[in-house]
């Protein structure tokens, strides 16, 4: 009699992997049932998988992520539940295992998956993927922190080389920590940007707005930027900020009518300028922007980001000067070589350096800002004060002819509940916070 065989890995009806709301479903009931034993969660992702898509295509790359998946489920048989998390990551859910037998499992798993031959039309592929092993109760007691802790931990393999495992040990690096919420926030397209408006210091009508980046979380809580961009920056993730922010930014300029258009400020990095193939992503999309006749957009660059000569700088500019950007110079006054900068770009803002409006009531200070203010004027340049927060503040920029200012003593920023609205469907109460940035990192 000929037996029927069995697959090697239970499938769900559609023949594909528990998707994300079962893999979610089930961690709350190991949560639930809180095995004294403890258990482990490893989130896993394929190596340089974009690249494997753009070189070979979407069907080897679905094959590969279809070989690698089913790896993954044979070895873990009877020992847990391993899904697709999206993208090319993976989370396995491993029951009866602590900290020790989590971080053995997924070592297991990476040497199996690195002997793997994936066959191709022509061709053979070998892949590797970077392991972040977290485990209950040692390493978060609901499933927010275990996955977050996890997250960090994959992204410190991916840091650290890729092919490897890493174990979350509590409490985690800052940096890491952070860097998994802000890619978790970009994955899931949760990085919007807050608008703060921007004064006339002598109409007191509202001339333009910044827009500032902001992650809202899964619990609809607004994080800051500058509760994450120091760690973004460390780990070279603020383009992919920069693409976020600026991509919403055209979007509101698009839908600018007559009546409201303005300009608006954004900071980009130079770990943004110095990517070609995302300035043309921007720029392909700024056309659009401009064809609706919409509002105008400021780049904001500090001096910080301008590295390398006067001429490569201009260069990295170059190419959003022709499609109509405007150019600001932010925290202007906190540097050696911002001189430098403003006589060789093609600057129209001076944004004046926040630490310098703080400390206003100081002769020394006055007397800064006040030459600054006379610069700019000569050259035929629009000031900016940022962090306002006093009255008396205002009343000393506005006599020594400084143009616009913005802060806390203006306005609050706030989110656009429209487009958050669109982009996430989340209630609207998160919107009405807001963030107002001190001076320092962002």
């Amino acid at each position: 009699m000929r037996m029927r065989r069995e697959p090697p890995f239970p499938l769900t009806p559609s023949g594909k992997l528990p998707g994300r709301a079962e893999l979610l479903a089930r961690l709350e009931s190991l949560l639930a049932e809180n095995p004294p034993g403890g258990f482990g969660v490893v989130l896993f992702s394929i190596d340089r998988f974009q690249f494997i898509n753009s070189r070979y295509g979407h069907a080897p790359a679905d094959t590969v992520l279809e070989r690698v998946g089913a790896a993954a489920k044979q070895l873990l048989r009877h020992k847990g539940l391993v899904g697709r998390w999206g993208g090319d990551e993976f989370l396995c859910l491993l029951t009866a295992a602590d900290g020790a037998a989590a971080d053995a499992m997924a070592e297991q798993l990476r040497a199996r998956i690195a002997d793997l031959v994936i066959p191709l039309d022509s061709s053979v592929l070998t892949v590797t993927c970077s392991f972040g092993a977290a485990a209950h109760p040692d390493n978060g007691a609901d499933a927010d922190a275990l996955l977050a802790a996890a997250n960090a931990a994959l992204l410190q393999a991916r840091q650290s080389g890729r092919n490897r495992v890493v174990r979350a040990s509590g409490p985690e690096s800052r940096v890491f920590r952070i860097g998994g919420v802000v890619e978790t926030a970009l994955r899931e397209e949760r990085i919007m940007p807050a608008y703060q408006p921007i004064f006339d210091l002598v109409s007191g009508r509202i001339v333009a707005e910044e827009a500032l980046a902001r992650i809202v979380t899964t619990g609809d809580e607004v994080l800051a930027a500058d509760e994450f961009i120091d760690a973004a920056s460390q780990l070279q993730l603020t383009h992919k900020i920069d693409r976020a922010v600026v991509a919403a930014v055209l979007r509101r300029c698009a839908a600018m009518t007559a009546d409201d258009r303005r300009a608006i400020f954004v900071n980009v990095s130079g770990d943004m300028l110095r990517r070609p193939e995302l300035v043309r992503e921007l720029l392909e999309t700024a056309r659009t922007a401009r064809a609706a006749e919409g509002g105008e957009v400021v780049l904001e660059i500090t001096e910080r980001e301008l590295l390398g000569d006067p001429e490569t700088v201009k260069s990295l500019f170059a190419p959003f000067v022709e499609h109509g950007f405007k150019l600001a110079l932010d925290d202007f006054g906190s540097g050696y070589s911002s001189f430098q900068y403003l006589a060789d770009l093609p600057v129209s803002f001076l944004k004046i350096d926040g630490r310098l409006i703080q400390r206003l009531h100081e002769s020394r200070i006055r007397a800064i800002v006040r030459g600054i203010q006379n610069t700019a004027r000569e050259l035929g340049l629009i000031t900016l004060a940022e962090y306002v927060e006093q009255e008396r503040q205002a009343n000393i920029l506005r006599e020594m002819g400084v143009n616009w200012a913005q802060g806390h003593y203006f306005s609050k920023a706030a989110m656009d509940e429209k487009e958050a609205g669109q982009r996430r469907s989340m209630s609207v109460n998160w919107a009405q916070g807001y963030y107002y940035r001190r001076p320092g990192p962002r």
